[in-house]
């Protein structure tokens, strides 16, 4: 059987350690992290922000190296960072 590929519990992170991370990204990455977290598509993300969805893939791996997680992962940083418990 394989090995199942584990990743950060971001519901038991810190928001402090998220509001680092998040506070840790480039302008254009936070802006490509936010419009993550709200749903956006990608093809309505790079037409919002006047970019082409190749560049928007390169911001958007920028955004899950730095948060060391997933796709699905961004928006659950990005919401523990704002929520400010």
């Amino acid at each position: 059987m394989a090995k199942r590929k584990t990743f950060n519990n971001v519901f038991q992170m810190d928001p402090a350690d998220a509001k680092a991370m998040v506070d840790d990204l480039t302008p254009r990455e936070r802006q490509t992290a936010e419009r993550i977290a709200l749903g956006l598509s990608q093809v309505a993300i790079a037409k919002e922000l006047g970019i082409s969805p190749k560049t928007l893939d390169i911001f958007r791996g920028k955004v899950k190296k730095k948060f060391k997680t997933t796709m699905h992962g961004i928006g659950r940083v990005w919401f523990c960072a704002m929520s400010g418990k």
